[in-house]
């Protein structure tokens, strides 16, 4: 199986980018994610065609997404207290930014967070990347 480096953040910012008016794609031969802007359109959009099994479009979650990964790493939370309060979260106004911010209040879960939601994302394109013969390692963006 060959394997495919990319960075995490430039994974992480293409699958929950929200932006109309952007998309992206992965270099299957390079690892780079490509954003494609109304600047950009035409002349990635060649390349694209060009060469259409180089490149995969990288899907954005939606918010009914989200909420499902949410509701999934609760289930994995082993304090009753920090449960309550994610589920609490989950279920207000500005979801997303509630639930990060009971997080950050516990530092080794907020970790824990990090690590399931990329793992979350990724897994789908992980699974289509894999039946064509290609395994994506995610790197940090130091390394």
């Amino acid at each position: 199986m060959r394997k495919l480096i990319v960075l995490e953040r430039d994974i992480l910012f293409a699958l929950t980018n929200q932006m109309r008016d952007i998309s992206h794609y992965l270099d299957l031969e390079t690892g780079d994610v490509i954003p494609v802007f109304s600047y950009n359109r035409e002349a990635i959009l060649t390349q694209i065609k060009a060469e259409p099994a180089r490149f995969v479009r990288i899907m954005p979650q939606t918010s009914r997404h989200g909420r499902e990964m949410m509701n999934r790493f609760v289930e994995t939370v082993k304090r009753p207290d920090l449960k309550a309060r994610l589920k609490a979260a989950i279920k207000s106004d500005r979801a997303f930014s509630r639930f990060r911010r009971v997080l950050l209040n516990f530092p080794d879960e907020f970790k824990h967070w990090q690590r399931f939601r990329v793992m979350f994302l990724t897994e789908p394109l992980k699974i289509k990347l894999r039946e064509q013969g290609i395994e994506l390692i995610l790197v940090p963006e130091s390394e």
